[in-house]
């Protein structure tokens, strides 16, 4: 498309440099998009961002269905499919899988989006798929992001495919963080131990509420 794919736009950009605006924007093209596909019974298993084409409005398209299979048919494929870096642990080890393979190289691309970087950059793609099967590595978490955002990574790649989110789960979450910039509701993990609404009467009461650290408890924030 007229702007290339998402790997070159993230190439022109310095590292961390994204607003969490664009992040959360370009991240709902992409949930958008895997929803429909997973909507349809389909597993794209190579959801990358070199996969992931911008159009002159910088909307994200998701393309290239080479190595996409409907789910009832994966299985009976040989061999890896996809690209290494993006790649769910269960698919480098050849071991039975599921559309959660795509929520995992979701949670990459998301990283990607917090950092403008390569993903397990200084190694060589087999060496990166030794280190996230085998040694359960992933790339360094952004200091500077929102922590709801650095949770919802975490889940996404998580090395049980049972705890990563549901595609239409992790949409809806998308949609509730896209309210954030729009001033309507955010919904963060914090030191609460009971879930709750907390009302905040400005966007600078928001911005000194999002730097509470995560933890497992949801508290929901809503901007009056």
């Amino acid at each position: 498309m007229s702007q290339g794919t998402l790997r070159m736009h993230l190439h022109k950009k310095e590292p961390y440099s994204l607003s969490a605006e664009t992040v959360l924007r370009l991240a709902l093209d992409i949930s958008q998009g895997m929803r429909y596909l997973h909507s349809q019974g389909v597993i794209h298993r190579d959801l990358k961002s070199n996969n992931l084409l911008l159009n002159d409005e910088m909307k994200v398209k998701v393309a290239d269905f080479g190595t996409s299979c409907l789910e009832t048919q994966c299985q009976a494929s040989k061999g890896n499919m996809g690209t290494y870096r993006w790649m769910a642990p269960e698919m480098i080890k050849e071991k039975p899988y599921t559309k959660k393979v795509d929520v995992y190289s979701f949670g990459i691309v998301l990283w990607e989006l917090t950092t403008a970087l390569v993903p397990f950059q200084g190694m060589t793609p087999v060496q990166a798929a030794y280190a996230s099967s085998e040694k359960n590595m992933r790339p360094p978490l952004s200091t500077t992001c929102s922590p709801v955002l650095n949770h919802l990574i975490k889940k996404c790649w998580s090395a049980n495919p049972a705890k990563r989110p549901e595609p239409v789960i992790s949409f809806q979450h998308w949609r509730s963080l896209m309210n954030v910039s729009m001033k309507v509701a955010l919904f963060l993990y914090t030191k609460s131990s009971e879930s709750g609404v907390l009302l905040v009467s400005s966007k600078a009461a928001f911005q000194q509420v999002r730097q509470f650290p995560c933890t497992h408890e949801f508290l929901s924030y809503q901007i009056r």
